[in-house]
């Protein structure tokens, strides 16, 4: 993750330096949506989910959000959320919420029976849409066959801006010395792209799917105007892992630079990865409807996407940091070699996501058993139970085992005690506790995640309360009885 554009761009962003921009759609009636809303905090939003968990539906209906000065690029529901001979779309309400400068105006779209009703005023932007037919080989494009067969000539060429070209060769991390769209004798308007390499041009009859994928979108974007809203589904499509993410960076400069909103859909670990929490949105399929995750973690949307594991259930914590925690303090009750080979214990992000799954979970909202483990300075919830202490679990396992003169830490470490303290003291100066097993790693050679784990256990050894010990236990016991 690019933190620096990151910073930037939330701080511009929260200085109202997007003067348009949706802010939330909320859906009833489509495809199991019974009322929920989906938030856009972030110039860049990924929506991420299982297929068939209303990715798709999020992204027609912000497209549906506005009407485009362009009446061609114009986007309806009813082009959208076609009434067949099967599907009977009535009942459907959308309601949209936009910022236009100082202005929050919110309006709805409704198809009570047969017909879509729209509000007297529409708000006027441009809109792009890029579904997975971008994704499609140029031969197997409608018209474009015939431009591979029968093209002699070419009756013009427009180049790829330098600025542009650049990004292109950045994403795919390949040289083009040139890229641009030729216009065949044969069909002007079915434009075909070339790129330039060190062997010669080669268009895109033959290019790699990632080229082809990309130099269509790039050149799209090219064209975007200020101010304007843009739609990608599955942005990671053909593309291997660094282009994807190098995408996604592209995304956000280009959102800056051209005060843009981007919304995209996304199973990719590494689009998530290079987006700040705020900009990350999961969407869970449950009886009642997609729940709406905010601010979840790779790893947790990854397993939301994956069946590599099956575990009886779902313990869900904030952070790595937290997990490890959790597995020793569970490793010294009696029965914890039994509850931890039967559980998943899964970090899904920050304290909200983990009160909000452990709500989940005690509605039986959740396609599995699971409980919720907050840490000691958060607030408990329904479905949740909390780790030792009132702070959080650097704090506690730091600040315990001082009082205890680090207890046994020198002989775990191997190292003499008066340099191990003098390094734990300096790092608990830190202000940022999270950084503390970080500093000693740096001073003793050792990863952060060693660090921890060894300092875990020896809390565990010394400093667990057998009343902690059995409540944490006993819960996880619980939990696997449930249903069983």
């Amino acid at each position: 993750m690019d933190n620096n554009e990151i910073t930037r761009i939330r701080d511009q962003f929260q200085g109202g330096l997007w003067p348009q921009f949706l802010e939330r759609v909320d859906i009833n009636g489509l495809r199991g949506w019974k009322g929920q809303s989906v938030h856009f905090k972030f110039p860049v939003v990924a929506i991420v989910g299982e297929n068939g968990s209303g990715k798709s539906t999020v992204l027609k209906v912000a497209a549906s959000a506005y009407d485009p000065k362009a009446k061609e690029n114009a986007y309806y529901p009813s082009a959208f959320f076609l009434e067949t001979h099967w599907d009977k779309i009535q009942g459907v309400d959308l309601g949209f919420q936009l910022r236009l400068g100082d202005e929050a105006p919110t309006f709805s779209i409704r198809k009570p029976t047969e017909r879509w009703s729209f509000p007297d005023k529409r708000y006027t932007r441009e809109v792009f849409w890029f579904d997975v037919a971008r994704t499609l080989p140029l031969d197997s494009t409608a018209g474009y066959a015939r431009v591979a067969r029968l093209a002699a000539g070419e009756i013009a060429t427009e180049d790829l801006s330098e600025e542009y070209r650049q990004r292109l060769s950045y994403v795919l991390g390949r040289s083009y010395s040139n890229a641009r769209f030729a216009r065949p004798d044969v069909n002007e308007k079915r434009a075909v792209g070339l790129l330039k390499r060190e062997f010669g041009e080669i268009s895109q009859f033959h290019q790699g799917a990632g080229e082809d994928t990309t130099l269509d979108l790039i050149q799209a974007l090219q064209q975007v105007p200020k101010y304007s809203l843009v739609i990608i589904d599955e942005v990671e499509a053909s593309l291997h892992p660094r282009a994807q993410r190098r995408l996604v960076k592209f995304l956000l400069e280009f959102a800056r630079s051209k005060r843009t909103q981007v919304i995209v859909s996304t199973h990719s670990p590494y689009v998530l990865e290079e987006l700040p929490p705020e900009a990350r949105v999961l969407l869970v399929p449950t009886p009642d409807g997609p729940s709406v995750l905010y601010g979840v973690s790779p790893e947790f949307a990854l397993t939301r996407l994956d069946e590599v594991v099956h575990p009886e259930a779902y313990v869900y914590v904030e952070d790595r940091t937290a997990e490890i925690w959790l597995r020793e303090i569970l490793a010294q009750h009696p029965d914890g070699s039994s509850l931890l080979s039967r559980i998943r214990i899964a970090p899904v992000g920050p304290a909200n996501v983990v009160r909000m799954m452990g709500g989940l979970a005690d509605g039986g909202k959740l396609p599995h058993r699971a409980l919720a483990v907050v840490d000691g300075d958060t607030e408990s919830a329904p479905g949740c139970i909390r780790l030792p202490g009132q702070h959080a679990p650097e704090k506690v396992v730091f600040g315990d085992l001082k009082k205890l003169s680090w207890a046994a830490l020198h002989e775990r470490f191997g190292i003499g005690a008066g340099d191990l303290h003098t390094y734990l003291d300096d790092a608990m100066l830190n202000p940022d506790f999270h950084r503390w097993p970080v500093l000693v790693g740096d001073r003793i050679v050792k990863s952060s995640v060693s660090v921890w784990e060894i300092v875990a256990t020896e809390w565990c050894r010394v400093c667990l309360s057998a009343e902690d010990r059995r409540r944490v236990g006993d819960s996880i016991h619980g939990l696997l009885a449930t249903g069983a």
